[in-house]
């Protein structure tokens, strides 16, 4: 559905600053009935949100970026790939998104579903990085089977990992057809010493009598693989299922609300009784967030788990100083050590969602840090982030994501809103690219280390205006705001060129940026640039209109 009215959209953002407090909507305060998702939204009553379209990418309509700040917010880029749910929104298709801080659109992928859109660094350059490919999985717990994309600084391709190690079996609504790679959604992190860190899912056949299913069952088993990025070599694989004698089926929470078991009657419907969907480096080892398990694991280089911290009782620690806050959490995402002292002390932070499509509405989703003494084996909370203003209950997905100044931001997953706290824990940014229950982000950042000057050349194209002139648009797709500031046209009478001189200098004005030319024949050529610099120039193109 298209409206018409709001698909012209030029200026690109709803901008507000203020030096006083949040307005006092409480919208996603309410409790949803019963049954329903938290913050759901009838489709049907629900207004659409309205997205941008231009003239040279005709097939790119990013939505509008609704922006408020204060004084002292970060600057930088917003790094996301929105998921819009297609039977609201069947002619948005998924695409990555960078966009500034002005709403404007940066960079965008091609069509296509993608995920887990970041910049990491490898061997010392900043890169952008991706996953694509199919998505099985239930509605709110998705996983998939898939490539990382790694790009450089001009959207070249580095390198496409893939994994296939002959294991495999396909599970849920992928139908059991073989991929050529198997890497899931849910992680993709490239490490220090050059590997990538990710997660797999495998259909394997289990006795789930213990449980109450099938003694001929079938669960999900949730895999990491650690790959070094020169040789594509596996330097470490790690099972749930082989290590169930640590962590015993019956400490899942993926369950019906009667406490029965999630499918697991067959390889196309596996039980998906753990999902990791986070995996970090930890000292000498790893810690994994298992979402079904409400865990944050330790494991060693070995794959032994060396500790398990619970979110409802605490596992293998006590909770202590629980006085006006609580370290528990469920269904979380985004477990990141913040800082550890090895065998003594760690320090992390998790998206907490506290919610999941069965179980919401009850305890509000934070930004949850906890400080675990891993000697006295105890646990307490040290901040849990959320907005006063707007306390949100998100069901799936989410970012936890430390800023420069101590800052920080939380991206609300399948809620399309994103708050930055500062270093007073207080609120200085929020931003909203959707209704919610229309569309989600895995994952988003705040960047402000992404420079990127594309390989392809700018796109140009022409308007005929009613009064006789053309109006020509110029875009460069990718080419981040340090790259060039404005546009050098130029113009010759003679459609065979050359094009030497220029006619106009127009100011960078967001992705689009249009100018008028006068009518008549003539070739024309823009040139992205810096003051008199051009960085790089379009294609020529003939505009072929009559004098008035």
């Amino acid at each position: 559905m298209r409206l018409p009215s709001l698909v012209a959209v030029s200026s690109c953002v709803l901008l507000q600053y203020s030096s006083v407090a949040y307005g006092q909507s409480n919208a996603s305060d309410t409790r949803p009935y019963p049954g329903t998702p938290a913050n759901f939204s009838s489709f049907a009553l629900a207004p659409f949100w309205p997205y941008q379209t231009f003239v040279t990418e005709p097939d790119f309509h990013p939505p509008v970026l609704e922006i408020t700040k204060q004084p002292g917010a970060s600057d930088g880029l917003f790094i996301f790939a929105p998921l819009p749910f297609l039977p609201v929104y069947p002619d948005r298709p998924p695409v990555g998104l960078i966009m500034d801080q002005l709403g404007n659109p940066i960079w965008h992928s091609a069509n296509g579903y993608l995920g887990q859109l970041e910049v990491q660094q490898l061997d010392g350059k900043n890169v952008l990085t991706y996953w694509t490919g199919g998505i099985g999985g239930g509605f709110v717990d998705a996983h998939g089977m898939g490539t990382i994309t790694i790009l450089d600084s001009t959207y070249k391709l580095i390198q496409n990992v893939t994994l296939n190690d002959g294991t495999f079996k396909a599970g849920d609504s992928m139908q059991n057809k073989p991929y050529p790679s198997y890497i899931d959604i849910h992680e993709s992190h490239i490490t220090p010493k050059g590997s990538l860190i990710v997660t797999a899912y495998n259909s394997t056949p289990y006795n789930l009598s213990a449980v109450g299913g099938p003694e001929d069952g079938w669960l999900l088993d949730s895999l990491i693989y650690e790959i070094d990025l020169r040789t594509n070599e596996t330097l470490f694989r790690w099972s749930s299922v082989e290590h169930i004698d640590e962590l015993p089926l019956n400490g899942s929470h993926q369950l019906h609300p009667n406490g029965s078991i999630i499918d697991g009657n067959n390889a196309t419907h596996p039980w998906d009784y753990f999902l990791t969907n986070s995996v970090f480096p930890l000292d000498d080892g790893y810690i994994l967030s298992s979402r079904h398990y409400w865990s944050a694991i330790a494991l060693d280089s070995n794959g032994n788990v060396t500790w398990n911290l619970n979110g409802e009782d605490g596992g293998d620690f006590d909770l202590v100083n629980q006085t006006g806050k609580s370290s528990t959490f469920s269904w979380q995402h985004y477990v990141r050590p913040l800082d550890s002292t090895p065998n003594r002390s760690v320090t992390i932070d998790m998206f907490n969602n506290h919610n999941n499509g069965f179980d919401n509405g009850t305890n509000p989703s934070t930004g949850l840090t906890l400080y675990l003494d891993l000697q006295n084996r105890t646990v307490e909370t040290v901040s849990a982030l959320q907005d006063p203003k707007k306390v949100v209950y998100v069901d799936s997905q989410g970012t936890f994501q430390r800023l420069p100044g101590d800052h920080k931001l939380l991206a609300n997953g399948q809620i399309p809103t994103l708050t930055e706290f500062d270093d007073n824990d207080r609120v200085v940014m929020k931003a909203r690219f959707g209704q919610d229950n229309q569309v989600s982000s895995y994952r988003s950042y705040l960047v402000s280390n992404w420079s990127a000057t594309p390989y392809w050349a700018p796109k140009i194209a022409t308007t005929q205006e009613a009064s006789g002139n053309v109006t020509l648009s110029m875009s460069w797709n990718g080419a981040t705001p340090d790259v060039y500031d404005g546009w050098m046209i130029y113009e010759s009478a003679d459609v065979n060129g050359p094009l030497t001189e220029i006619s106009q200098r127009v100011p960078r004005t967001g992705f689009e940026t249009n100018a008028t030319l006068s009518a008549g024949t003539r070739l024309v050529m823009a040139a992205a640039g810096k003051g008199n610099q051009a960085t790089r120039r379009s294609e020529s193109i003939r505009v072929e209109l009559p004098s008035v």
